[in-house]
């Protein structure tokens, strides 16, 4: 049997749970951040979101800066730059997400508040992420990858590919980032761009557990940030296979989201079934389907 690393099952389990709660109170939603933005010019998510960016791209260069974590031997920075993967990708899962009415978070968060729409989209996406990953679509996707990915001399950072020093494009995107935030501040915005900010301390949090305290020098791995898309393939795989993977960082870092959530929910009189009505059903299964294919393929 394999030996339970406490770090990364408790770190993931802690990590999630400050995500969830956060993620539940302040409702962040990227579909929601993008329509009240376009939609009603109410900004507040999206300034959250963009200071949430801040926190974690400050706190994870510093990381690297100071070889303290080596987050370019984590897998979103290996030698090859698959454009095709993440942009095709990316607008699957995005034209998903909108069909079924909230990102991944959300969609989690809700399936745990008892929103019987959401566990369908919840559903079908751990069982198309899970195809993706590793079942009938896993060839296509790896078929995809080899013929239109870009090998490269170093690793995908944005640096290395357009020949720049490593601080420089972290830089320029602290600034433009703080930049947006203090022009277009909403007062209102406040308590969501603090909630942003913790998120993204989160991120880096991810990235020092798996990097320092979880490494074993006899089991080196490789650092991971928080994810939610890679972790709901794996329960999708149990429900395909009733194979149960060893618990994992990311794998904790949902349980402990969707375990805080359900007891907040439950806690406050939050928690209630919700079922669908008809007409939205097919929309949940297409939004949680394309959303799950999207996700893994990006």
């Amino acid at each position: 049997m394999e030996e339970l690393n406490i770090w990364l099952v408790g770190g993931g389990l802690a990590v999630g749970a400050i995500f969830g709660f956060l993620a539940q109170h302040h409702r962040f939603c990227m579909v929601a951040a993008t329509g009240n933005f376009l939609l009603i010019k109410d900004n507040r998510q999206l300034l959250a979101f963009i200071a949430a960016l801040l926190a974690a791209i400050i706190g994870t260069q510093l990381l690297e800066f100071t070889n303290t974590v080596a987050i370019a031997d984590s897998s979103y920075r290996n030698s090859q730059l698959d454009w095709f993967g993440a942009s095709f990708g990316g607008l699957i899962f995005g034209i998903g997400a909108v069909i079924a009415g909230g990102c991944a978070t959300r969609t989690l968060v809700r399936s745990a508040e008892g929103n019987l729409s959401s566990i369908i989209v919840l559903l079908f996406f751990m069982l198309l992420a899970a195809s993706a990953q590793f079942g009938f679509l896993e060839t296509l996707r790896l078929d995809l990858t080899h013929s239109t990915a870009i090998d490269l001399t170093g690793d995908a950072s944005i640096a290395t590919i357009l020949g720049l020093p490593q601080w420089l494009p972290a830089i320029v995107a602290v600034i433009l980032l703080a930049g947006y935030i203090i022009k277009n501040w909403n007062p209102d915005a406040k308590a969501m761009v603090v909630g942003g900010l913790v998120i993204g301390g989160l991120v880096v949090c991810g990235w020092y557990i798996t990097g320092v305290l979880a490494q074993d020098e006899f089991d080196p791995a490789r650092p991971s940030a928080i994810t939610v898309s890679g972790p709901l393939a794996r329960f999708g795989y149990i429900l395909l296979s009733a194979k149960i993977p060893a618990l994992s960082f990311s794998i904790s870092f949902v349980i402990g989201i969707f375990v805080t959530v359900l007891l907040v929910a439950l806690a406050t009189g939050r928690f209630k079934f919700e079922a669908p009505k008809t007409a939205s059903i097919k929309f949940a299964v297409l939004g949680g389907s394309l959303m799950g294919t999207g996700a893994i393929l990006a």
